[in-house]
């Protein structure tokens, strides 16, 4: 496995395990056991340990979370449509994998007051995902493009925390209903 491969595995299982534990639940020997991989190549890409490898998997998610929803309201016809579409995909994803992951973000959020770097990288991932949701409600011609996009993301990260909580894409396919019922007739 080549060098790039396997900084990328350490990327994402590192994302799964903050995911599933959140970032003081797991510890190293526990990603690189998973990784199999040992210590050195852990510390040869992320000199500074664990909060750098908890920031590169958090982004790694987080521009995921951001492809996902650019696909989402690309293919829509609306602003709220966008948004049903997200949440039919975040559901669709937990369904598939018989689990709901925490939001990458909010995995990280935990250790933020021993960490402000880590806080520092959720506000930007945060801010990535808001002004993606701006942009898409500015295409729609939505009057208050950054109060929509704003309220939806809230929307969004609440039925995601509900998901989580209850292991249950319904949070996401009550979000979706209310959305749809917004869609002109």
């Amino acid at each position: 496995m080549s060098s790039s491969e396997n900084r990328d595995k350490l990327i994402r299982i590192a994302s799964r395990l903050f995911r599933s534990k959140g970032y003081d639940g797991v510890g190293l020997k526990e990603i690189l056991v998973a990784a199999e991989l040992p210590k050195g190549s852990l510390y040869y890409h992320f000199p500074g340990g664990k909060v750098e490898l908890a920031d590169a998997a958090t982004r790694w998610a987080g521009d995921w979370v951001a492809r996902m929803l650019g696909q989402c309201f690309n293919v829509a016809t609306s602003f709220e449509e966008g948004g049903m579409k997200a949440c039919e995909a975040l559901a669709a994803a937990a369904e598939h994998n018989n689990s709901v992951p925490a939001c990458p973000v909010v995995s990280i959020l935990q250790a933020a007051p021993s960490e402000p770097a880590l806080r520092k990288t959720a506000e930007e991932i945060y801010d990535t995902w808001t002004a993606g949701l701006v942009g898409q409600a500015k295409r729609f011609g939505i009057a208050d493009p950054q109060q929509s996009a704003l309220s939806l993301h809230m929307r969004l990260q609440g039925a995601w925390i509900l998901a989580y909580a209850q292991q249950s894409g319904a949070p996401f396919h009550h979000l979706a209903t209310e959305l749809r019922q917004t869609l002109p007739r």
